[in-house]
């Protein structure tokens, strides 16, 4: 990520970030041009990995190339790290800390996320159809 260059850019950069503390799922969702649909995808992709090396695991750039195919802008990756912190995206994907900090984001197995589906279909109002994926 590139440092603003002037206290104008600087300050317009973290009037957005404080913008997008407190933006909703389904906001970010619009922001991002993602659906359960893609998130779904973006974990089928991410846990199909052959490479036994691989760890399954996303960051939030990665998954804004993985649904866009394109590098993501500062704002993107906050929203998608945002995104892949919420309720629905816990279905997919667990986090991984180090430190106490979110690293990245794992891919869980096929039947962890069938019983998380329905333990979250059980649970939530889910006015993002994710319960009919």
């Amino acid at each position: 990520m590139a440092c603003p260059n002037s206290p104008g850019q600087a300050n317009k950069l973290y009037d957005e970030f404080c913008a997008a503390q407190g933006t909703p799922v389904q906001s970010i969702q619009s922001a991002l041009d993602i659906s359960p649909d893609l998130l779904e995808m973006a974990w089928e992709e991410a846990a199909m990995e052959d490479d036994e090396s691989s760890d399954h695991s996303l960051t939030p750039d990665s998954f804004v190339e993985l649904v866009h195919a394109h590098a993501a802008t500062a704002m993107e990756k906050y929203l998608a790290w945002k995104y892949l912190q919420s309720d629905m995206s816990h279905i997919f994907f667990k986090e991984i800390k180090s430190h106490g900090r979110v690293v990245s984001f794992k891919a869980k197995t096929r039947k962890a996320v069938s019983a998380a589906k329905e333990m979250f279909c059980r649970t939530h109002e889910d006015d993002n159809e994710i319960c009919f994926v």
